[in-house]
């Protein structure tokens, strides 16, 4: 699993887990990614983002079992 902020993976056991009235989840790493994210609501820059779509996708095409293509 992959921390909703910085895009870090997280190890089992550790880390913290938030979820919003509307159900929707959130993970952190630490403290400071929950704070930055949740309590300050200050947002990530471009580079984090593109990280995060890309974790995003990898993750939604190991879930399907798509498996990327070799050229």
């Amino acid at each position: 699993m992959r921390c909703s902020y910085c895009t870090r993976e997280i190890p089992k056991g550790t880390g913290t887990m938030y979820v919003k009235k509307i159900g929707t989840v959130k993970y952190y790493c630490s403290n400071r990614c929950f704070e930055f994210d949740v309590r300050q609501g200050k947002k990530q820059n471009m580079k984090q983002q593109k990280g995060l779509l890309k974790a995003a996708k990898a993750e939604a095409e190991k879930r399907l079992g798509i498996a990327k293509q070799q050229k």
